[in-house]
């Protein structure tokens, strides 16, 4: 089965995340405490796959909507380049700044918390 760019970034964030949080809280000196930070980077992946989807589809929709409503020419291709390139790019960004969040909140969380 296929999936779409937007979905396999924010699929990624869901298997990252868990990832992300024990390693920075081991790194950050959590001992025992590190089993904990798998279930909350869980959390963390499949809240941001579900707001991340939410925010990207509204916005490839609006394009498409627009771009198909305009005749045929080389201005509907042009018009469309903006909204690709969100389509593109949102979902890396998003992607990075949950890894990168999840990392440095349990850096922070085990060094001051723990």
């Amino acid at each position: 089965m296929a999936i779409n760019h937007a979905d396999g970034m924010m699929l990624a964030s869901v298997v990252a995340c868990p990832i992300a949080a024990p390693v920075a809280a081991a790194h950050a000196g959590a001992g025992w405490w590190t089993v904990l930070f798998i279930p909350a980077g869980l959390g963390i992946g499949l809240g941001v796959s579900y707001a991340g989807q939410r925010l990207v589809y509204p916005i490839m929709g609006f394009g498409l909507s627009r771009t198909s409503q305009m005749p045929k020419s080389w201005m509907k291709q042009i018009a469309f380049v903006p909204f690709f390139l969100l389509y593109v790019i949102l979902p890396l960004a998003i992607f990075w700044a949950a890894v990168l969040g999840t990392w440095t909140g349990s850096i922070w969380m085990a060094k001051h918390l723990l």
